[in-house]
């Protein structure tokens, strides 16, 4: 498994066809729907490949000097379990923490909480509806990890 930054607009391109198939299409959410929840700040895009396939991905987003947002994380269904997930986080820790970097934020979904919890983040405050995922059964948590 080999994980790199994306850098061309090729692989931007295929960073956000990964993201809907995984995250938003099993949900039926619009083509779109990323547009959404993009932020207009700078943020680092992770992609773990195995060859030319795209197994996983993490988007974070800088939110301050000192503190940046998991926004979206995808691990194809086949290769969940496999450390996909658990390497790309390993991998922006890293990337964050030669920087001035505190804290990693995530809004975990409930069908993820348990593996951010594995990677040590920690529960911040009270699950919430999110009015896109409810009707699905899915709560949202605020979680973070001090570096």
């Amino acid at each position: 498994m080999q994980i790199r930054q994306i850098t061309t607009p090729k692989e931007q391109t295929e960073l956000d066809q990964f993201l809907w198939e995984v995250l938003w299409q099993p949900f039926d959410f619009a083509r779109d729907v990323r547009q959404k929840f993009k932020l207009d700040k700078p943020h680092i895009d992770l992609v773990a490949f195995d060859g030319d396939s795209m197994m996983g991905a993490i988007v974070a987003y800088y939110l301050s000097d000192s503190e940046i947002e998991i926004r979206h994380m995808a691990v194809k269904s086949d290769m969940q379990g496999n450390s996909v997930g658990k390497n790309l986080v390993d991998r922006l820790i890293t990337l964050v923490t030669n920087q001035t970097m505190q804290r990693i934020k995530v809004y975990a979904r409930s069908t993820s909480q348990g593996f951010y919890a594995r990677c040590g983040f920690k529960p911040v405050g009270l699950c919430f509806e999110n009015p896109l995922f409810e009707k699905h059964g899915i709560s949202i948590q605020p979680m973070h990890l001090d570096l």
